[in-house]
Order: C-alpha cells, then structure tokens, then sequence
C-alpha cells in the first residue's frame, strides 16, 4: 500500500523543516514493504547492522526511536544509489517496514532494494556472533596521593570474567597546572595493570559498553582494596590476529630531565615486590552479580572516591549514601502508621545509615558521628550547603599563620574519617558469606 502524504510541510513532531522553497513543495510518499519477523527491542540493532551492509555498507544518517515507542529511521544508502529512507515501527509480530520519499510517486528503484535488505538482514541474525578479546590499562589515578600500600606491581590472577596482569612497566606522569599561572605539577609513578576481558558480539561496537561497565567494577573493587583511587587509564582496545596490541607508555605527561640527566625508561627497579588480592575481591565479582543492592552501594562508594578531591561536599554526601545502600539491607522500607490510610513511606534513611555504622564501629562512636555527618549530608542534599574548598575553587592556600585553614576540619578530618568508615562497611559486607536474600 502506497500512502501519499501530500505536500512536505510540518515535521515529525509538528516543527517546520529548515529545508529550502523547493523541497517544501516535494509530494512526500510511504510505502509498506512488510512485516518482519525481528524483535524492535532485542535483535533490532543487529537486524539493521546487517541492513545497512546490504545497502551498501550503511546510512547516511540514523534516528533511534523515542520512549513513547516512535519509529527509527535510517537511510539513504551510502553509496548514493537510493534518496528514500526507511522506517521502522514496533508490530506484534515483529518490525514493520515502510519506505519514504519526497521525489513524487514511489518507484521501483527506491523501494525494492529495502525489501530485499531487510529480507537478507533477517536471515543473516545470529549467524555472525564471534569472540572479541580486548585489553585496556587500569592504574592509580595520578590525581591520587601516595596510597596505603607500597608501590609494588600485581600478581597475574583473575576477578570475574576478567584476567589481570602485571604491565610490566613503572609509568611516570606528571599531573600538570590545572591553570596557566600555577606553577604546581607534580610527579607520579605507578605500575598500570593489564586488564584482559572476552566478548561475545556481532560487532566491536558492542564490545566497549560492556568492557566500560565491567572496568568501572574493577576500579571499583581495586579502590576499596587498595584504599586509593584507581581508575581505567585507557579505553578497552580489541586484541590482534597475533594478539594484545596495547601499548604501555613509560612516561606521560611534559618531558622535564631528572636530576642526574638520564632518561626516563620505566624499567621495574630491581627488588620491586608484588601483591594479591584478597579472597574476598576474588569473590566479589560473583556476589555482586547477584546483589544489585550491594552493587549500587559499591558504585556510590567508588563515586564518592573520585568526587572528594574536586567537589568534597558532594563526595560526602555519597560516602553517606553508600552507607545506607548497606543499611537498607536489613532496614526495609515502611509504611507510615500515623492512620490506617496513610500512604506515606517512614523516613529510615539515617536509620539505616547508623545501622550500618554500627557495623564497624561502637555505639558511641555512631553518636560522634553519625549526627554531625548526616546533618552535612542533608544540608548539602537539600540546599547545595558547600562546607569544603570547592567554594574557592580548591585552593587550600591560608591568608597567614595565625588563621586556621577554614576547609582543613571538613576535608581532611570529617570527609576523611567518612571515607574510612565507608571503606570499612563495604570491606566487611563483601567479606562475609553471601546471605540469602530472603532473609535479609
């Protein structure tokens, strides 16, 4: 069936197309080329990428759908053989398929060619899935400090799905002016560790997605053990025929001479030693698999962490959430009780916040912190209350000796006893048998 639109006037969402006096006037044309039998939401993106290899190797151009279920759109073809588009709706049975163009009355040329794709691209789903192997670096954030442990290079183990190794190489960086008349840089040195993983895809592109969520959880997992920021220091890069084509660099950064003028070559000192990680990062990947809840407290927690140098008000309030994450496990919501039809929820969040606390430190110990925290935490939530020096942009310079640093009680003594404790709850959780969840 062939449906003519009629004059191009209004667009899509009822908006006037910037296009010229002579297109406006073009009769727009759509036509059905059928129902096929693919899955919008499951196979859609795989059915259009062997769609557009059909047409020529892709489209110019391509419109995902909208959240009230609107139709993609894609095309023309690259290789300019075709002008009309095809769109593509959700059906019952599957896709269903229509053809436009504003070039009069639909032709052969403009029409057929889409149906044999999409007949093709059916038949070619899940007959194209392979292995991808890729590597990416993960290290010390070179915003970081000097962390809790020595500088020593990790055993080759694996967590999860993912193989660990020694990078072999004892990378220098210098972290550089964060404006043009600060003379502050700093020098770093870390050893980076390869980290390996395998995906199984039609295509690359849907390799990093995936890559990007599992590093997120190992920087994650890294930094609660190391106690120091850890962070994916490349993006994941497919393997070669022969194998990794990473490349460690052994210094990052501006080259300044050292002292007695040799080169900078990244070689591992000799007596470098090496270090493990603990039964419980090797089980975590599974346990968290299966705890959404634990997870989302440990991706608070790993925010937290990369928030506190820049925006430490923020940071706190972060660390306080992920400790609730882990209260809420053996605090559940409530119904509010004031009269049999009340429909509000009981405010527990910090009462989940002080049980979790109370997972790793005194009762008194709570009462000290937990009040003067929470109130931190809620001033900042529900105000943008700043307390630390992103209120000066960072800088943690004084106006003379005899003034107390305004920022230092907050930063270095609140927010970093929180981010102690935080680490503490987390630890102990992921170190102790999985509980059923049912009797949480």
């Amino acid at each position: 069936m062939t449906l003519i639109v009629g004059r191009r006037g209004l667009g899509r969402c009822g908006q006037r197309p910037s296009t010229s006096s002579k297109r406006l006037e073009a009769t727009v044309w759509e036509q059905s080329i059928g129902t096929f039998p693919v899955d919008f939401t499951e196979h859609g993106n795989e059915w259009a990428h062997h769609l557009g290899n059909a047409m020529g190797g892709g489209f110019r151009r391509m419109s995902g759908t909208d959240s009230y279920g609107g139709p993609v759109e894609m095309g023309p073809p690259l290789d300019g053989s075709m002008t009309s588009v095809l769109r593509v709706h959700p059906h019952p049975d599957g896709i269903s398929c229509t053809v436009v163009g504003d070039d009069g009355t639909p032709s052969e040329d403009q029409v057929d060619p889409w149906r044999t794709g999409a007949r093709k691209a059916v038949d070619e789903i899940g007959h194209h899935q392979r292995t991808h192997l890729w590597d990416a670096l993960v290290g010390v954030s070179p915003s970081a400090g000097q962390g809790f442990y020595p500088l020593e290079q990790i055993r080759a183990t694996e967590v999860g799905p993912l193989a660990l190794a020694p990078g072999g190489v004892y990378m220098r960086e210098f972290r550089g002016q964060d404006r043009v008349d600060s003379q502050f840089i700093t020098v770093s040195r870390s050893f980076p560790v390869v980290v390996t993983g395998r995906f199984e895809t039609y295509h690359w592109d849907l390799v990093v997605p995936v890559a990007q969520v599992q590093l997120r959880r190992l920087g994650a997992l890294l930094t609660l053990h190391r106690r120091e920021l850890w962070e994916p220091r490349t993006l994941p890069w497919p393997q070669g025929p022969a194998g990794s084509v990473l490349k460690i660099p052994t210094s990052v950064g501006p080259e300044f001479p050292s002292l007695h003028g040799e080169e900078w070559t990244g070689e591992v000192p000799p007596g470098t030693g090496s270090w493990k990680l603990p039964l419980w990062v090797l089980g975590a990947w599974e346990r968290l698999d299966g705890d959404p809840e634990l997870e989302t407290a440990l991706n608070a927690y790993y925010e937290a962490v990369r928030l506190k140098r820049r925006h430490p008000s923020l940071s706190l309030l972060t660390f306080v959430a992920a400790i609730e994450g882990v209260g809420m496990r053996s605090v559940p919501d409530s119904m509010c009780d004031c009269h049999p039809e009340c429909k509000h929820r009981k405010g527990v969040a910090e009462k989940r916040f002080r049980k979790a606390l109370k997972t790793v430190l005194t009762q008194k110990q709570v009462k000290e912190l937990a009040g003067p925290l929470y109130d931190q935490r809620s001033l900042t939530g529900h105000r943008g209350t700043l307390f630390g020096s992103e209120q000066v942009l960072g800088y943690g310079g004084q106006a003379g000796p005899f003034q107390v640093n305004p920022y230092f009680q907050f930063e270095a003594v609140q927010l970093g006893r929180l981010a102690q404790v935080a680490n503490a709850v987390l630890v102990k959780v992921l170190s102790e048998p999985a509980a059923d969840p049912a009797h949480r």
